[in-house]
């Protein structure tokens, strides 16, 4: 045998034994979370962690903002389904748990946090009233609390150094929620470091874990085989490359700023013409408005057109209804039936009469109006944003909804 085509059998070999451990070895990590493997991939390379075992949990260990964080998904009926843990220099314990949880012994002075949505929901204990006030006074320190503890499923503790928000269940589109965590852990991780002695204690690092070097090597050597592969196998790379970069194309109807931002769209597109039925036309034509699966406002409040909103359809017929302001997904949902969608100008949404109060707190912005059957003058709901929170009213008929371009 010729030294090269040894040398190329050898890479071979080695390349396999490579990738056969790389995916066992995933295969065993991700066991019972493959739902969520393209979500915690992305965190991790994030925090710049690799996803471990920690028994029945899968467990990413890095760092966010030059903070040592964990972030945990669990499955066990005793565990909470998302546990983040963030180190801090803290000189205070607070603890936020929802009022309809247990009374927790934590914390002596039970506190509010000057936020009405967050003190209707949440009670605020801690040991330090002073150290309190001082972290909760900031209007961007409320923002970040309300986002945290965005739902009552949802605790926030700050204690032994240590940041640490816990779900009940593993959220859906988890890697967005984790993300929009992260940066408000973040803020309070900044806040906490700038107050009085923070400069005084001192955070330890996680301690360092990487793959073994068996691992390694069988990687480097499939990274060998590939190479060598590349220069003796004749293939149209030309062909490959359209192919790859076709894959990745945004779907139909989807701007590509916005897709990049969007999960799971394999199999979706945005509602065209085609997709609309006769009665869902019939309203649009009423109020003046194209048939369009892409709806463009100002939820966030900015000043400028530069939201969207998506009504996407599936080859089984269902639709989704996605929303994003200031560059990121604030709400996505699957819904049974929905015949249309359309934008509410800020000033047409104080005319609107609802079915019971109307929205808990004033909108931002423009909000969208989700038909759901268009022959039903009370199927619909709008949706809307105040701050981090995306909040859903009932009109009492969408019909008399002045929905006039504007």
């Amino acid at each position: 045998m010729q030294p090269l085509a040894l040398i190329l059998n050898i890479a071979i070999v080695v390349g396999i034994i490579g990738i056969v451990v790389y995916w066992v070895r995933r295969f065993a990590v991700f066991l019972g979370y493959k739902a969520i493997e393209p979500d915690v991939l992305r965190i991790a390379e994030l925090l710049q962690a690799q996803p471990l075992r920690d028994r029945s949990d899968v467990v990413l260990e890095g760092n966010y903002g030059g903070h040592p964080t964990i972030v945990r998904f669990s499955h066990r009926v005793d565990t909470p389904g998302l546990d983040i843990q963030m180190r801090v220099p803290a000189t205070l314990n607070l603890f936020l748990m929802p009022k309809n949880f247990a009374t927790t012994n934590e914390g002596r002075v039970l506190m509010r946090t000057g936020s009405v949505p967050l003190d209707r929901r949440f009670n605020a204990r801690t040991d330090h009233p002073m150290e309190f006030k001082m972290l909760t006074a900031g209007v961007a320190m409320k923002s970040s609390l309300e986002q945290l503890c965005c739902s009552t499923q949802t605790g926030l503790s700050v204690r032994d150094r240590t940041i640490e928000l816990s779900e009940l269940t593993i959220p859906p589109f988890t890697a967005n929620h984790v993300f929009d965590h992260l940066q408000s852990m973040l803020t309070l991780a900044k806040t906490i470091q700038n107050m009085p002695g923070a400069d005084r204690i001192k955070v330890d690092p996680l301690p360092r874990r990487g793959s073994s070097w068996p691992v390694r090597v069988a990687l480097a050597g499939g990274l060998v085989c590939l190479v060598a592969l590349l220069f003796t196998q004749p293939y149209n790379r030309m062909a490959g490359a359209s192919a790859n970069t076709s894959s990745m194309s945004p779907p139909s109807g989807v701007a590509p700023a916005d897709a990049a931002r969007m999960q799971q769209l394999q199999g979706w597109h945005a509602a065209g013409s085609d997709d609309f039925s006769l009665s869902a036309l019939r309203v649009l034509r009423e109020h003046r408005l194209e048939p369009s699966g892409h709806i463009t406002g100002d939820f966030s409040g900015r000043g400028a057109t530069v939201d969207s909103a998506y009504l996407l359809v599936d080859a089984a017929g269902r639709k989704r209804v996605s929303m994003l302001a200031r560059g990121s997904v604030a709400y996505d949902a699957i819904f049974p039936k929905v015949d249309l969608l359309a934008r509410i100008s800020k000033s047409a949404l104080a005319k609107i009469q609802w079915m019971s109060s109307g929205p808990p707190l004033p909108p931002d912005g423009d909000g969208l109006l989700v038909v759901q059957n268009a022959n039903d003058p009370t199927a619909s709901v709008v949706l809307l944003r105040h701050g981090s929170q995306t909040l859903s009213a009932r009109p009492a008929d969408f019909n008399r909804i002045d929905l006039a371009l504007q």
